[in-house]
């Protein structure tokens, strides 16, 4: 058996390029694709919400293709796909063909982000594997820092449409082999045959699992709302407060070292604690982050960022962990595949919901909304921690 530390960084490296090459691709790349083509701004940036919803499309399929054959098989797929629609991307003449290569992407971030990787490192490891995802996260959490500067420097000295090809290389050259000869195979798991009463894919949930299932998905899509629009709007959102660009930029790096850091805390000292408990921290320090950004001088507004940063760290793992230990390495990836679809149309639609709520309301209302919203995620979360302990499943 490969070590279990070989096989996390090296999954964590490739979630670093997948994250680097689909969901940060055109923070950098828009303007320049603007430039090049003429096409509307809009379109260019809708092209990555066109590729979202073809993903959401297709996550619960992907859920249930982990719990049968394991990760190894969707991730492999997930670099064959993402080289495809980084190369339609690089040949596109027209919008046509440019949401054509989205469309792939948006297939492969289906097969190839976190829901996946985690799906295939608890198959693997099963309620061990909380470490693993751990130190994927922590990899993850240097894609935008890296592939920004990296964009940056290619997208200079030979355009955007090479720098689409050699990310679609790098998917064939790291990511590939990662998938195909570092990660171990996965047992595979055949379906008993549903008895009388029983769906298709085998003994439905019970009533509080079913009941965790919606206080889950309902944490996690308030958080991809605040996140996705905080993420897209924050330097608009501080400007409006008197920032200058260039400050406003400079707070919004608070954000990714207190991210890692977060997620560096977790990989020390959260065995010791369920990741239920950890989900409540991690919608706290987000709610509180965005609660205070509107009503903290702007002298100490790093401090408010710092706390949505370290939230945002502390949800991807317990977005992880948290499903593995409610349902089982089994049905773990198949409910993360069920939760993917309304999260992945919350992220698409997240962007255009924003920009709404400040042109109406003003960059304050909207932070209020969102830190609203993001209590309400805490109250779920304190729902769902009460269910894990109904389940037996708290440690």
């Amino acid at each position: 058996m490969r070590p279990r530390w070989a096989v996390a960084s090296g999954v964590g490296l490739a979630q670093m390029l997948a994250f680097g090459t689909s969901l940060y691709l055109l923070t950098v790349l828009s303007q320049p694709i603007r430039a090049d083509t003429g096409w509307p701004l809009p379109w260019i940036i809708g092209g990555m919400s066109v590729g979202q919803l073809a993903g959401a499309a297709f996550a619960p399929r992907v859920g249930r293709w982990i719990k049968r054959h394991g990760g190894r098989p969707a991730l492999s797929v997930s670099s064959l796909l993402f080289a495809g629609g980084l190369v339609l991307l690089a040949v596109s003449p027209n919008l046509v063909v440019y949401f054509a290569g989205w469309m792939v992407i948006g297939l492969a971030m289906a097969c190839g982000l976190y829901d996946t990787a985690f799906g295939a490192l608890g198959r693997l490891y099963g309620l061990e594997a909380r470490r693993a995802i751990t130190t994927v996260t922590l990899w993850g959490g240097f894609a935008s820092t890296v592939f920004w500067s990296l964009s940056g420097v290619l997208v200079t000295h030979v355009g955007w449409r090479w720098t689409c090809v050699v990310y679609a290389l790098m998917h064939l050259a790291i990511a590939l082999p990662v998938y195909r000869f570092l990660l171990p195979p996965a047992e595979p798991h055949i379906e008993a045959p549903a008895k009388p009463g029983e769906g298709a894919s085998g003994p439905s949930l019970s009533d509080t699992a079913k009941a965790a299932v919606v206080l889950l998905g309902a944490v996690l899509m308030a958080e991809t709302l605040v996140a996705s629009i905080v993420s897209v709007h924050l330097v608009t959102l501080l400007r409006e407060r008197g920032l200058t660009m260039a400050a406003a930029i400079g707070l919004g790096v608070f954000i990714g070292p207190t991210q890692v850091s977060a997620r560096f805390g977790e990989s020390l000292f959260g065995a010791r604690i369920h990741p239920s408990l950890t989900m409540i921290v991690a919608v706290g320090a987000i709610t509180l982050g965005v609660g205070l950004l509107p009503i903290l001088p702007l002298s100490v507004a790093a401090v408010a960022l710092m706390s949505y940063g370290a939230g945002i760290g502390l949800v991807s793992i317990s977005r992880g962990s948290l499903p593995l230990y409610l349902f089982g390495p089994l049905e773990a990836p198949v409910i993360s595949g069920r939760l993917g679809r309304p999260i992945a149309v919350t992220a698409a639609l997240a962007p255009s919901i924003g920009a709404f709520l400040i042109t109406r309301l003003g960059g304050a209302a909207t932070l209020w909304i969102l830190a609203a919203i993001s209590a309400i995620s805490v109250a779920a979360a304190l729902a769902l921690r009460r269910l894990a302990q109904k389940m037996a499943v708290l440690a």
